[in-house]
């Protein structure tokens, strides 16, 4: 039997009378739907996460080898600049404020590509699971190191992290490089 109480005060009490006998047993069909999700989507959710985390790892070494192999063909600029007053560090910075905003770029796109693929097919999901998403609804929680946070707002601070090791070579090379043999070589 499926009771629905106007008011929630009664719902509890009922509840509670209901499951002092063993005749019958009072559950709330929200929160065992919610355990079912808990249980089964929890574990799923965590697999996609931490492919994800994979996924941006590869790619922050991929971008970190191409900037690598584009400081050679920089060189020459890096000299250039260096040869009109800009210091090492200056020349560090560049390449890794260049980093930092790749990432920050590539993270705010893939949010909303993210979001606008949710909004395409909220109503395919909602006609076949019967659960609601929205496009601006942020993602369900997670838990990082016992904080439930978001995802979302852990992405741009950890791609922020992650741009600056993965700039770190580039920018270091950077750094080296020699003024007098980048203005040397032939353009």
């Amino acid at each position: 039997v499926l009771l629905l109480l106007k008011n929630d005060v009664f719902s509890q009490i009922l509840h509670n009378k209901i499951n002092e006998g063993n005749v019958a047993q009072a559950v709330y069909p929200s929160r065992e739907v919610a355990k079912l999700f808990e249980g089964i989507v929890g574990h799923v959710q965590t697999i996609l996460l931490v492919l994800a985390i994979l996924v941006v790892i590869v790619a922050g070494v991929g971008v970190m080898v191409s900037m690598y192999n584009s400081m050679s063909d920089r060189s020459r600029e890096i000299g250039i600049i260096r040869a009109l007053g800009a210091g090492r560090v200056t020349v560090m910075t560049i390449v890794l404020l260049e980093a930092i905003l790749l990432a920050v770029l590539g993270g705010a796109v893939g949010v909303l590509l993210g979001h606008s693929a949710i909004g395409a097919f909220a109503s395919v999901i909602a006609d076949n699971t019967g659960v609601m998403i929205h496009f601006l609804e942020p993602a369900p929680s997670a838990d990082f190191g016992g904080w439930r946070v978001s995802p979302e707002l852990v992405v741009i601070p950890a791609l922020i992290l992650l741009a600056v090791l993965v700039g770190f070579l580039p920018a270091l090379v950077a750094y080296r490089t020699d003024v007098s043999r980048a203005l040397s070589q032939s353009p």
